[in-house]
């Protein structure tokens, strides 16, 4: 499967500790330059307090299973360029990236991203959608330590309607029970 991740999925579960749920799931992430500056952007400009996720980012990068790679094809470059006027440089090229490598999905948490890669074809997960995916590999063990980690995510900047919040702790425990079964 290939998979192509924005930076606001990492950043999330780097800041939890469970950025290692990305590498169970998906084996290998892809991410553009742009995606990779903006994570370690705290480095690069000399921040005097480094967020320990980006420890875990750099780990996972040397590890081989967060990849580096940018779109190669002119029409894909362009794509990146155009979607660029309108969305953060991270997201437009991993877009494009996802549109190269024709991805199977791209991680993507900003609405208007999202909306503008499905428009193009391409297949896109929520953070919460990955987290439900972990909680069917049987990664997350029970509905206790999905709530944990839900809350830490919101916690730490997950915005999420109490609709939606309350529906995804439903979904979770129907899930659960069919793992238990």
């Amino acid at each position: 499967m290939i998979v192509v991740s924005d930076t606001a999925p990492l950043i999330f579960f780097g800041k939890i500790n469970k950025l290692s749920i990305f590498k169970e799931l998906y084996s290998v992430i892809y991410i553009p330059t742009e995606v990779w500056d903006e994570l370690i952007y705290p480095i690069t400009s000399n921040q005097k307090n480094i967020p320990v996720d980006i420890k875990l980012e750099i780990e996972a990068r040397e590890s081989g299973w967060l990849v580096v790679k940018d779109p190669e094809k002119e029409e894909n470059k362009d794509i990146a360029l155009q979607l660029s006027r309108n969305l953060g440089l991270g997201e437009a090229y991993a877009i494009a990236l996802s549109k190269e490598l024709d991805a199977e999905l791209l991680l993507i948490n900003d609405k208007k991203a999202r909306k503008i890669a499905m428009e193009m074809g391409v297949n896109t997960k929520w953070i919460t959608d990955v987290l439900l995916d972990a909680a069917k590999e049987k990664l997350i063990k029970n509905y206790q330590e999905f709530k944990e980690i839900l809350s830490n995510l919101v916690e730490i900047g997950l915005w999420i309607k109490a609709h939606d919040y309350n529906t995804l702790l439903l979904d979770v425990k129907d899930i659960l029970e069919e793992n238990k079964l």
